[in-house]
């Protein structure tokens, strides 16, 4: 089995956080330089995570302004009602409250 390089597991943490929607559409990504000191890696490590992000449409690097998610995977209706959903629910309510709301929606939609 073969080994995962660094900048491919902080890529794959990173694109699972846009999915899961930790970060939003036009929400940016913390800094090159943050991530780095804060995983104690080379900033260039970070950078390749990044970049791949870009080549795989999760993000968009804007030059000296940073890395902001795209909107790509939203797709439907129903995952823009979602990302609406959590966007207002996830500063007040917990994990289970937002899981809750989002099978309630969930229901409803496979009813149309």
């Amino acid at each position: 089995m073969q080994k995962k390089e660094l900048f491919e597991i902080i890529k794959e943490k990173y694109e699972h956080l846009i999915k899961i929607g930790a970060y939003l559409p036009g929400e940016s990504l913390p800094s090159l330089r943050k991530v780095a000191t804060e995983l104690g890696v080379n900033p260039n490590t970070v950078e390749k995570s990044f970049q791949c992000l870009a080549d795989e449409g999760y993000i968009e690097i804007i030059p000296k302004k940073g890395a902001y998610v795209t909107s790509f995977f939203v797709s439907d209706n129903v995952f823009d009602e979602l990302v609406t959903v959590v966007r207002n629910l996830r500063k007040t309510k917990d994990d289970a409250s937002i899981l809750a709301k989002i099978k309630d929606i969930l229901e409803d939609k496979s009813h149309d």
